[in-house]
């Protein structure tokens, strides 16, 4: 057990966690006659499409955590609100809604980290009362995982501040940040305003590459201590990660995921590096290796068995995103992002935008957008789309970031999304 109180389950005491929780939605559901029009047969179709919602996330551990268990990094944890709001939206609605937005509330950021996918991103940041409307919309149309970020979140504290107040207990709000400007007494506020925990970028479990990744000198020991912060608070600490495809072969997954340890975290996000924002175009070191991606998917494995019931879970994206798990759910399959001048995009690794917020309201960018994800599918469209993006500016001469709508339609009205993903033709939400 972490400081915080964060532990694991695996084995009898995770199985019964799935059977609590099966059983809570069973009698939860069948006391809303209503919500089913009385009808038998749709109540237990959505107890179906439940149970194998949930048990896609059988290959993780179980979190437990300040309000509840956690099964995975981007699910509300269970009992709370955001959790049954989130299976209302995904499993009751045609099409479902997406449950995940990572929103860029500032571009502003005194790092120089080289991946950055805001790097060539312009325009100035919506007003403080637009990105308020805009949340509320996000939680009336089904987002209940909040990835509130920057640019760096606390170098405009007071609007952080706001927008997290904004949101009701349907939300599990989460910060991302390098750490910089994070003090005690304004991590102690937002606690009280509802965060739920804080993803902090830690690049290599190396400080001095860390600093050097990042060009500020300290980040590394900033991004611990704010780690630390969170944990003392009793929130959630959980460290992003990009490593390097020469890291990742040097074996250094295993320094990070001790380092978490010590830092009390509850998760390690790993991030393959995309050819997007400032890497956009790039080829090397973005690990497509099948050789790598399989041991990096063994290593999710392995860190969310048993064995490892002392570390942190780990949460690769590789594994994620592999075709018999989650496939790709960039495009509100389950996930979308909104950078900070209010582009709307499919995530934040695919810089093309379906529109502006201050042009058109998010139902009808939503409605454009989900026209073109009308079926998730398995690829990694940030990376095999990635060249044909690189190809689209060039063509037009675009030097900025998200390629308009106007220009991403030439591209997505004839893109390969890959296979369907398996997950969504078996519990039928997508006609």
């Amino acid at each position: 057990m972490s400081a915080n109180g964060t532990h694991s389950m695996t084995g009898l005491g995770m199985i019964s966690v799935y059977v609590r929780i099966a059983l809570h939605v069973a009698l939860a559901y069948a006391v809303r006659p209503r919500m089913f029009r009385y009808n038998p047969f749709a109540y237990l179709r959505f107890l179906w499409r439940a149970l194998n919602l949930l048990l896609v996330f059988r290959h993780n551990r179980v979190m437990r955590v300040h309000n509840g268990v956690k099964l995975h990094l981007y699910l509300p944890a269970y009992p709370s609100d955001a959790f049954f709001y989130t299976l209302e939206h995904k499993l009751l609605r045609t099409p479902p809604g997406s449950s995940t937005i990572v929103l860029s509330m500032t571009k502003a950021c005194s790092y120089h980290c080289p991946h950055c996918y805001q790097k060539n991103d312009s325009g100035a940041d919506l007003t403080q009362a637009k990105l308020l409307d805009v949340a509320r919309d996000l939680q009336e149309a089904g987002v209940a995982m909040f990835d509130i970020e920057g640019g760096e979140p606390f170098l405009r504290y007071e609007r952080l501040l706001a927008l997290v107040q904004a949101l009701d207990e349907r939300a599990e709000v989460w910060v991302n940040t390098t750490g910089a400007g994070a003090e005690p007494e304004l991590f102690a506020q937002l606690c009280d305003a509802g965060l739920f925990g804080i993803m902090v970028s830690i690049h290599s479990p190396d400080s001095r590459r860390h600093d050097a990744f990042t060009g500020v000198p300290g980040s590394f020991d900033t991004a611990c201590g704010v780690l630390r912060m969170c944990r003392d608070a009793g929130r959630v600490p959980v460290i992003n990660c990009v490593m390097s495809e020469q890291e990742a072969r040097a074996g250094e997954l295993d320094r990070l995921m001790d380092l978490a340890r010590e830092l009390g975290c509850a998760y390690v996000q790993l991030i393959h590096p995309k050819p997007a924002g400032a890497w956009l175009g790039k080829c090397d070191g973005m690990q497509t290796d099948a050789d790598l991606i399989q041991r990096l998917q063994e290593a999710h494995r392995l860190y969310n068995s048993s064995a490892k019931a002392g570390h942190p879970a780990l949460s690769a994206q590789v594994f994620e995103e592999r075709h018999d798990v989650l496939g790709c759910t960039a495009g509100a399959v389950d996930r979308f992002y909104i950078n900070a001048k209010g582009e709307v995009q499919p995530c934040e690794f695919l810089n093309l935008s379906f529109g502006n917020l201050t042009d058109e309201s998010l139902g009808d960018i939503l409605a454009r957008m989900r026209s073109y994800f009308a079926v998730p599918c398995s690829d990694w469209l940030c990376v095999t789309q990635a060249p044909a993006i690189d190809s689209l500016m060039k063509q037009h001469g675009l030097t900025q970031t998200p390629v308009p709508w106007r220009h991403t339609e030439e591209l997505v009205e004839s893109w390969d999304r890959g296979q369907p993903t398996p997950l969504y033709r078996r519990l039928g939400v997508y006609r």
